[in-house]
């Protein structure tokens, strides 16, 4: 690689462009669901080391020439680089985010503003999500923007380098030190700062944070002083064996987990700097990553990866009807024809510009300054697409009140016009490993939940009086065109008392109760204490599941508020009729009840002698501490749209073993337990497998939730309320 004296530009090397080029393509397959390329996010590590060496480069030629560094710039050649087609695309997300595009994306603004200021990755790292996280999130729920952690890492590194290599060149020529040896002594440091985030902040930081991330920049950085200095040369097995490498690193690295996750990052980041030092020599590796086409993707890479992800969560499976390789060839396609829009257009006009640094970073302000406007005006999401609005929940909201009586109905005597009551329907569960052994002394030896809830005064009100129940049924285009079949209802003396316990499905399906019971006040009252990640398996520790769960550990503490705390305070201060519990995903993923043992799933025995006994204690301490009856649900099937490949949440046996729990445990208490099978009505209804029903395949939408409710749960829950027990 070589460079005009006194010149800050690099001779051009072709074959970068096409380990650009095959960098890119692994993050595209990656994020496109290609079940072979688990690990194509060490994509994004590649570009990291031919940014730092690339950059590297640059800023050591230039100070061998001139024995300083012109940041002014430096940095305005940055600007030209990066900033149009990075604004242009923020631009372009938050004028659709502003026309209610990105369907349930909650953080549109807040991502834009953290993207545009460079600061995406730590947004992220303070929002507590995951980036193995985006594998799982709903297709609503994806942010369009979550890809700009990256690009905010690198930009961080361009503020901070010119001045820190300035300062270590000018050190090392005064003093007569190798610059090679100061670099290769801070890029050790902070390749050991990896596993130290990991440890002590967790794998997110490991994965997010920049200090974890620095050490694949300064491999590259350190190569391009080491080739400088002559302390290494390029032999000609090392391209080829490390372009072998980085192939068989995006195979075989885990999609969730694994070294990656724990701060082996920079260790893998070698195998960038022997392919990019194998490409100093003229071989056989060089001459195929000179292809025109390789080299041309590598050319409009940059814009590649900043508009494949909105593309990608935009062109979702469900709203063009497409899967598997088509949907990603039109995915492809689309963000191609996008990139080459904005290369030709925007960004090479104003990289080619002769506009003095000043000038540039002015324009770059106004740009700035425009962009923010535009992301300003994108309207705030504080709730999931599944919630009900303010007023419905406080409309179907329990009281507290001392003693409300006993659910009844009204006698056909006193002029009431339907007494006719649903069924419950109770579940069949396929066979799974026997468990009905431990049935018999769990009952009378398993204690409640811990209760921690502080006395709180009680209103006392008058029981409701006797009317006549009216049914509003749902009417919105993303329910499907089945008629609205409403079960007869019983007219009661008050409202059936409701409330709601499980996890992010519970509260999907909890917020259609809550918009039911809002719309009909006599018939019921409705409270969701519900919460993301929320089991009723309350032993052993879950683990990762790869594309679906970043680590359930993180809800433990919400989970505990709600079973501990907030379930306990309601019985006493609610007294609910019925209680609904839910869990679609945490109980049937693999945990860890003894280390010696390793990990175990739902339909290995020891895992449901375990399981057992703590879904019979949620149920014995609301039966015991209320005169509510319990009804569990059979949760649909989960199918999330953008996923090709298996996860262990979609193992129908670890359901149907969890189910068989289900119906073990309502068979201890026959007159006061049920379970309602809500998988079986989802599919005879038609709505199991409907991307308007389920827009993410796990949740309702809202309007979903409360058809679900009408023709279903609710009255279900209605009937199960007054069955004698």
């Amino acid at each position: 690689m070589g460079a005009t004296r006194g010149s800050s530009k690099l001779d051009r090397q072709p074959a970068l462009d096409g380990v650009r080029a095959v960098a890119v393509t692994m993050v595209l397959l990656f994020h496109g669901g290609v079940s072979w390329m688990h690990g194509g996010y060490f994509g994004v590590s590649v570009f990291f080391t031919l940014s730092g060496f690339l950059i590297t480069s640059l800023l050591v030629r230039e100070f061998s020439a001139k024995q300083r560094i012109a940041p002014v710039a430096f940095y305005a050649r940055r600007a030209k680089r990066l900033l149009p087609a990075s604004t242009l695309c923020l631009a372009i997300v938050s004028i659709m985010a502003s026309r209610d595009v990105w369907r349930g994306a909650l953080h549109v603004r807040r991502d834009a503003f953290g993207a545009l200021f460079q600061l995406a990755n730590w947004v992220q790292l303070a929002g507590g999500g995951s980036y193995t996280d985006l594998q799982s999130k709903s297709a609503g729920l994806l942010s369009p923007l979550d890809h700009y952690w990256s690009l905010a890492i690198e930009e961080q590194f361009y503020w901070l380098w010119p001045l820190c290599f300035w300062g270590m060149a000018r050190m090392a020529r005064r003093r007569g030190w190798s610059l090679t040896w100061i670099l290769a002594v801070i890029t050790v440091s902070f390749a050991a700062v990896a596993p130290i985030v990991a440890v002590v902040w967790g794998r997110d930081a490991a994965y997010w944070a920049t200090p974890a991330r620095a050490a694949e920049i300064l491999i590259g950085a350190l190569l391009a002083v080491a080739l400088h200095e002559g302390k290494v040369a390029a032999r000609g097995w090392m391209a080829p064996v490390a372009g072998v490498s980085i192939i068989a690193i995006a195979v075989l690295l885990p999609a969730a987990g694994g070294p990656a996750y724990h701060g082996a990052f920079p260790l893998l980041a070698v195998a960038s700097a022997g392919l990019l030092l194998g490409l100093q020599q003229p071989g056989t590796v060089v001459t195929m990553l000179s292809w025109r086409p390789l080299v041309g993707l590598g050319a409009i890479s940059y814009g590649v990866y900043l508009f494949h992800f909105p593309v990608f969560v935009f062109l979702s499976a469900d709203r063009l009807g497409r899967s598997g390789w088509m949907l990603l060839s039109v995915r492809l396609g689309v963000t191609l024809a996008i990139s080459l829009a904005s290369y030709w257009l925007v960004e090479r006009p104003i990289r080619r510009a002769s506009w003095t640094g000043a000038r540039t970073l002015m324009r770059a302000v106004v740009a700035i300054t425009v962009a923010s406007l535009i992301i300003a005006a994108v309207p705030t999401r504080n709730a999931t697409y599944w919630t009900a609005s303010a007023s419905a929940v406080a409309a179907a909201e329990i009281p507290a009140d001392s003693d409300v009586g006993a659910i009844a109905t009204v006698p056909a005597a006193t002029g009431a016009t339907a007494t006719t009551t649903t069924t419950a329907t109770t579940a069949v569960m396929p066979s799974t490993p026997d468990i009905t052994s431990t049935t018999a002394a769990a009952p009378t030896t398993t204690a409640p939940p811990a209760v921690s809830a502080p006395a709180a005064s009680i209103a006392t009100t008058t029981p409701g009086t006797t009317t006549t129940t009216t049914i509003t049924a749902p009417t919105n285009s993303s329910v499907p065109d089945a008629p609205i079949i409403v079960p007869p209802l019983p007219v009661l003396n008050r409202p059936v008392r409701i409330i709601v316990v499980g996890d992010s499905t519970a509260e999907a399906v909890g917020s259609g109760l809550v918009q039911w019971a809002a719309q009909n006040p006599s018939v019921a009252k409705v409270t969701v204490l519900a919460g993301p990640g929320c089991g009723f398996v309350r032993s052993g520790t879950v683990l990762a599941d790869p594309g679906m769960v970043e680590s359930i550990a993180s809800f433990a503490e919400s989970c505990r508020q709600v079973l501990d705390v907030k379930l306990p305070r309601a019985l006493k201060q609610l007294h609910p009729d019925v209680v609904l519990l839910m869990n679609t995903i945490n109980d049937v993923l693999p945990r860890v009840f003894d280390p010696a043992v390793g990990y175990l799933t739902p339909v290995d025995h020891d895992f449901l002698t375990r399981a057992f006994p703590d879904y019979l204690a949620i149920e014995e301490y609301i039966l015991d501490h209320s005169d509510a009856h319990v009804a569990w649900i059979r949760p649909p099937a989960i199918n999330p749209f953008w996923v090709d490949r298996e996860m262990p949440a979609r193992d129908p046996a670890a359901h149907a073993s969890i189910e068989h729990v289900m119906t073990t445990v309502t068979a201890v208490h026959p007159d006061r337990a049920v379970v309602l099978d809500l998988r079986a009505w989802m599919e005879q209804v038609g709505v199991a497998e409907d991307p308007a029903y389920r827009p993410d395949g796990i949740h309702e939408d809202a309007t979903s939730a409360l058809d679900l409710a009408t023709r279903f749960l609710g009255p279900e829950l209605v009937a199960e309320a007054t069955r004698a027990g």
